[in-house]
């Protein structure tokens, strides 16, 4: 699934980001994008929960902003469990 991109906006931890890049792995997408991580980036609390999916961790592209995260993206999709500003 190399045409496929997961973006994550503001994610808050560590974790939740290590999570997320597992659950790819799980189901065959590479390409992770994140928006403005609180805690930076690199982070060190990613690593323990990507559990065996440090290749998707050290592909993953960091941006400033969701203009230049989706900039080459044809169709976008987004979704949120809460609202959000």
């Amino acid at each position: 699934m190399d045409n496929f991109f997961i973006i994550l906006v503001k994610p808050q931890l560590g974790q939740n980001i290590g999570s997320v890049a597992r659950i790819m792995k799980n189901l065959n997408f590479k390409n992770l994008r994140i928006v403005n991580p609180r805690d930076g980036w690199p982070n060190q609390d990613v690593m323990s929960t990507a559990a065996g999916a440090n290749d998707i961790i050290t592909n993953t592209q960091v941006f400033d902003n969701i203009s230049e995260a989706c900039n080459d993206i044809n169709y976008l999709f987004a979704s949120s469990a809460r609202k959000r500003d």
